[in-house]
């Protein structure tokens, strides 16, 4: 029998969203370009059929897509199927978007994406983005690949307008995801931040969640999910999953989003 678990690692697009001394990327995606600037990450965000990702690089057995948030199915903190509206895929509006933000086309000119190409993952995912936004917005999106140390260390200072990212827990709680990833717990806007992204509302919140019980703060963690989600900050990829192939007689054997079980506890009954 064959078993697929979800695992506890995400992958997602970043955009650089802050431009200011210390982050060199800028870009047409930040924060402070306002309306046209969030229509565009939508447009972008939009415009990649997230399914079809799943089923051309991981043939829906390596990774599923992540349609719950940025934390994956079976953590504390997913805020459900099909609950967030960046996985959603809509061509149509998306180019739609892109068309009222960027008429000329001259802010989304030039734009880069970058990855690590160790990873098995990243290579064929970059092309894969690279087409969808080709072909559904007809933007023509370059790719640069950078090894793997020196990608994140220029990532984390804000180097890259369009960039791989992603995310493992390192344990079962949302606190894992939010005070890593944004926000000032993390060091953004200018210090270990792929984004660049924080806010008042993001910070203050966060602070309360992270003083709360973890069943009293989860509410306030995926408030926070959705603060990411209404600031378009990402684009949703997929989760990843490991599979298992067992014989039925074989009883115990398998993971869950944290780590397999343990050998010794797997049982061979007769057969």
């Amino acid at each position: 029998q064959l078993l697929l678990e979800t695992r506890n690692k995400t992958y997602f697009v970043t955009f650089n969203v802050v431009a200011d001394a210390s982050r060199v990327a800028g870009g047409p995606f930040t924060l402070d370009q306002g309306k046209a600037s969030h229509d565009m990450r939508l447009a972008f965000a939009m415009s990649v059929d997230k399914a079809k990702l799943a089923k051309d690089v991981c043939s829906e057995i390596t990774c599923i897509a992540a349609t719950g948030g940025v934390i994956p199915k079976g953590l504390h903190g997913y805020l459900g199927d099909i609950s967030d509206p960046l996985a959603t895929f809509d061509p149509v509006k998306a180019r739609s978007l892109l068309q009222s933000a960027d008429p000329t086309g001259g802010k989304t000119k030039d734009l880069v994406y970058t990855y690590d190409p160790e990873n098995p993952f990243n290579e064929p995912v970059a092309k894969f983005l690279q087409s969808q936004w080709l072909v559904n917005l007809g933007v023509t999106v370059k790719l640069q690949t950078i090894p793997h140390t020196r990608f994140i260390t220029e990532r984390l200072r804000g180097s890259y307008v369009l960039s791989r990212d992603g995310w493992a827990a390192d344990y079962n709680h949302p606190q894992d995801w939010f005070d890593n990833l944004w926000g000032k717990a993390a060091g953004c806007p200018d210090m270990s931040c792929s984004s660049g992204y924080r806010t008042k509302a993001y910070d203050d919140l966060l602070a309360k969640a992270d003083s709360e019980p973890l069943t009293v703060s989860i509410p306030d963690y995926k408030a926070l999910s959705r603060q990411l989600i209404d600031d378009v900050v990402y684009i949703p990829l997929f989760y990843t999953v490991d599979a298992f192939l067992f014989k039925p007689y074989v009883i115990g054997a398998g993971s869950n989003n944290m780590f397999d079980y343990y050998w010794n506890q797997i049982q061979l009954t007769a057969h």
